[in-house]
C-alpha cells in the first residue's frame, strides 16, 4: 500500500499505536487477575494446614514463575 499523505501515514500509525497499548493494558489486566487469584488460593490452601497464620499480600510485589 502506498501512503502519499503524510497525515494518512500518522493517522495510520496513530491507530496502529493505540491497538498495542489496548493489547498491554489487556495484557497488564489479565496478569493482575492472575496474581489475586494466586493469593486467594494461597490464603484458602494454607490456612491451618500448619497452624501458622496467613495474611493476604497487598501492596506487595508477588512474582511467581511456573
Amino acid at each position: 500500500m502506498d501512503v502519499t499523505s503524510s497525515t494518512a501515514g500518522a493517522a495510520m500509525s496513530l491507530m496502529q499505536a493505540q491497538g498495542q497499548m489496548a493489547f498491554g493494558v489487556k495484557a497488564l489486566n489479565q496478569n493482575a487477575e492472575q496474581q489475586q487469584a494466586t493469593v486467594e488460593t494461597l490464603m484458602q490452601s494454607a490456612g491451618g494446614s500448619n497452624g501458622g497464620t496467613v495474611t493476604p499480600t497487598r501492596g506487595q510485589n508477588l512474582n511467581i514463575t511456573v
